[in-house]
């Protein structure tokens, strides 16, 4: 076979196996886990069942490649590439808090948050699974204190991996709760929640959010 025919196989190998990935979280964000089979997915990604299972194992390996698809892909690598930059944490903590609520505003969130939650639920029933799914969402290998952790701070006194796991659940939580109830949950009060976790002086970060008349979120009616 001529190098130029087995790289036009691969690159169309390549281009199926992201139509895969992109018709497998649109189905699964759709459908939930249980809901979703391959046939659909297939027929979504316009390709026929034996090319699902030419390139995944099944349902559950196909989940996994969909959630290391999106926690790598550009996106996500400017996420890391601003965390990772090196620069003053408190300046990071705008930047991302702006960064993440421009992309919930845009609706960059929605699909991945719906597939995300069925795929935690699922995972949960399944230990395989779980513990494959948390490998991914906790990769481990951080030390020191968290980008998003200024010194002082009450994230900043906490490991790396503590902290990591508190921005994860503000990350996870903020995410379903915009698309739930945008208008109880705006994607503004990320960074809000945020600049609360990252500073020493909780009044000096509640500057308030759109709809919100200002109010502290401790002012809440109890």
């Amino acid at each position: 076979m001529a190098a130029a025919e087995r790289r036009t196989r691969q690159e169309q190998r390549e281009r199926n196996r992201l139509g895969l990935l992109e018709a497998a979280e649109k189905v699964f964000a759709e459908r939930g886990v249980q809901g979703a089979s391959i046939d659909e997915i297939a027929a979504e990604a316009g390709l026929t069942k034996g090319a699902v299972y030419s390139n995944f194992d099944g349902k559950e390996d196909l989940l996994l490649a969909v959630m290391r698809h999106r926690l790598g892909q550009e996106a996500q690598s400017q996420a890391d590439r601003l965390l990772h930059s090196g620069r003053d944490a408190g300046e990071l903590v705008a930047e991302f808090g702006a960064y993440w609520a421009e992309g919930a505003r845009e609706g960059r969130h929605d699909r991945f948050a719906r597939m995300t939650v069925e795929f935690i639920l699922h995972a949960i029933r399944h230990p395989a699974v779980r513990e494959e799914l948390a490998a991914l969402v906790f990769p481990g290998g951080g030390g020191g204190r968290h980008p998003l952790a200024p010194e002082g701070s009450g994230l900043g006194e906490l490991s790396y991996e503590q902290a990591d796991a508190i921005l994860k659940a503000l990350d996870i939580g903020m995410n379903l709760l915009t698309v739930l109830a945008p208008e109880r949950c705006p994607p503004d009060l990320f960074p809000l929640a945020l600049r609360l976790l990252a500073t020493s002086d909780p009044g000096a970060a509640s500057g308030g959010v759109p709809g919100s008349g200002g109010a502290h979120p401790g002012g809440a009616q109890r």
